[in-house]
């Protein structure tokens, strides 16, 4: 298969789920506004434009970038994904007035202000919901954890899943897949790139400062856990030494220069996976 068919196959792929992803966006109504949680309110402002990136500018000039979300690029994807999203925020956003949510941190190195936005309910006495839990719930953007987001991780991390699980946005494009810890030629792929890979752990290693969480088969990938992560993760339930065995997910950038590994920073970045046979999964 040529590039050009690749494209025009991974097009039709999304096309056919198209129509699931409008309907569920009526059932989905009013996006959960608890991923406010993860900032502070710093004023009601007006959103005028939506970029390629899904970066926001505000009618002060201020660009917004919502933190803790990883969404389609000119590069990567299908490009009516990525159109589908920029369309849809800015419906939801363009025209409307918003509470900004600020994140720690304030802004990036490029200078954008890390937020969310809350939409306010046009009928009033409340609020319509994130920006943030709209896009992941539709399947337009994935969880990339992130400091700034780490109160709502969970939160963030289940409405992916929902989305996924209905095959919606991204979840329909084999450059999203959840890569298989077995896919060898797929991990060798997809180097490079921010990526969720799913397998079993068949062995922990202790180190002075790491942990090394090694999947299944043995040449499978390698998760590389600071060891400071390791209070963390047991006081969320996922204790290290209790994970052999166990499907997780890590998710992360791929380096599969001297065998494919992620190294981890956040604990949200490592979960467990409920079901191993989640639609969308890429498979040797």
């Amino acid at each position: 298969m040529n590039l050009r068919d690749a494209h025009r196959s991974r097009a039709s792929i999304y096309r056919i789920g198209r129509f699931r992803g409008a309907a569920a966006l009526l059932a989905i109504g009013l996006a959960s506004p608890c991923l406010a949680a993860c900032g502070r309110p710093a004023g009601r402002v007006e959103a005028v434009s939506v970029d390629e990136r899904l970066d926001i500018e505000l009618s002060d000039g201020r660009i917004v970038r919502l933190g803790g979300l990883d969404a389609p690029n000119a590069d990567r994807g299908a490009p009516e994904i990525l159109r589908d999203a920029r369309e849809f925020l800015g419906e939801r956003l363009l025209g409307r007035d918003a509470d900004l949510i600020l994140l720690a941190g304030g802004t990036d190195r490029w200078g954008r202000t890390v937020a969310d936005l809350v939409i306010a309910d046009p009928r009033g006495g409340g609020s319509a919901g994130s920006a943030s839990a709209a896009l992941l719930r539709t399947g337009y953007v994935r969880v990339r954890p992130e400091f700034e987001t780490r109160g709502c991780a969970a939160e963030r991390l289940a409405m992916e899943e929902e989305a996924r699980e209905g095959g919606l946005g991204i979840w329909r494009d084999p450059e999203f897949a959840v890569i298989q810890s077995s896919n060898s030629a797929e991990l060798r792929r997809r180097s490079g790139r921010f990526v969720v890979i799913e397998g079993v752990v068949r062995r922990v290693g202790f180190a002075r400062s790491r942990l090394y969480l090694e999947l299944a088969p043995r040449d499978g990938p390698t998760i590389v856990v600071a060891r400071k992560l390791e209070k963390a993760l047991a006081r969320e339930g996922r204790p290290v030494d209790a994970l052999v065995g166990q499907t997780i997910r890590a998710r992360g950038a791929l380096d599969a220069r001297f065998g494919p590994r992620i190294e981890v920073a956040d604990p949200a970045m490592i979960e467990i996976a409920h079901r191993s046979d989640a639609p969308g999964e890429a498979k040797p």
